[in-house]
């Protein structure tokens, strides 16, 4: 049984007629008829009746065609969905996060993404940065958004997205909140209870650095692994804590949190997407990491948001 054959009996179906379906099909009515005749003696089955001037279709002629039109409905539809995935339209792109960006930027992305391709699935991998580059290095994740990314390797490619000067979360009641022209230094930070996330995260570990470069004590009123957990301890005043602009949501600012810039910390850090130089990736991943380098998304409300410094 070959494609061809049930294509004519098909068009032989719905013409009642060989020579119809034969002119339909683009072949000559004899090769039609040959091949509907070898297509009945692998079936052991008559599927027309035959007369000079008409055909029909038997009972078991009848029956077969609706699960030969079902069977081509679902290959077409099937051929359909390979050339959407090929096109990057459909498919499930596996992508790794770090948490704050996760909440902060991630929706957004994947929100204007999702209106070109409405069929893309996103399944996402939530971690710190050295652990995600590691999941892109093994393959197990096409794509990682990433915080400071310190490596020298040569299976993967660091495209950077943009860039952010550290600081000061308070909360919105915060004293230092309220003093619109007041100057934050990180030595006045050290006079604040202090909140940190832990030594795993790129946020924790840049604090501490930050600190330690200028001979300054950490001593951390709380260490929590959880970021909203931090932003969440920070919202009820109970210290303060370093972070970059691109990690705290919008909707956070204003009523809940307030951030500040630090007099004489010009250093900026980098978020960036990794992906593998080696190997391949989906088109769909291929087109969102497109999107996101992009100028269409980069140009967006929400990246501006997180581009500039506040």
């Amino acid at each position: 049984m070959e494609f061809h054959q049930l294509t004519y009996f098909l068009a032989a179906a719905q013409t009642q007629n060989f020579r119809k379906a034969a002119e339909l099909c683009l072949v000559a009515q004899s090769a039609l008829s040959r091949q509907i005749a070898a297509l009945e003696d692998e079936l052991e089955v008559a599927l027309f009746t035959r007369n000079k001037k008409r055909i029909a279709l038997t009972p078991e002629g009848q029956e077969f065609a609706l699960y030969v039109r079902n069977a081509m409905e679902q290959l077409q539809e099937g051929q359909q969905w390979l050339t959407e995935l090929q096109a990057g339209q459909r498919g499930t792109i596996r992508i790794g996060c770090i948490e704050s960006l996760a909440t902060a930027l991630l929706p957004a992305l994947f929100a204007s993404f999702h209106q070109h391709y409405p069929h893309v699935r996103l399944k996402v991998r939530v971690n710190h940065t050295d652990e995600l580059i590691t999941l892109v290095e093994q393959g197990e994740v096409e794509l990682g958004l990433i915080l400071d990314p310190q490596l020298q390797s040569e299976l993967l490619i660091v495209k950077e997205l943009f860039r952010q000067p550290l600081h000061l979360l308070v909360s919105a009641q915060h004293p230092l909140a309220q003093m619109q022209t007041s100057e934050v230094t990180l030595e006045h930070i050290t006079t604040e209870p202090l909140l940190l996330l832990d030594e795993t995260s790129r946020m924790g570990q840049i604090t501490r650095r930050i600190f330690a470069q200028r001979g300054l004590p950490v001593r951390p009123l709380i260490e929590i692994e959880s970021v909203e957990g931090l932003k969440e301890m920070v919202r009820q005043g109970i210290g303060v804590t370093l972070t970059l602009p691109a990690l705290i949501r919008p909707s956070q600012l204003g009523n809940d949190l307030a951030l500040l810039p630090i007099t004489g910390l010009t250093e900026e850090f980098i978020f960036a997407l990794v992906y593998r130089r080696v190997g391949s990736i989906s088109r769909a991943a291929r087109e969102f990491s497109r999107e996101v380098l992009g100028t269409k998304m980069l140009g967006t409300k929400a990246m501006d948001h997180f581009r500039r410094t506040i």
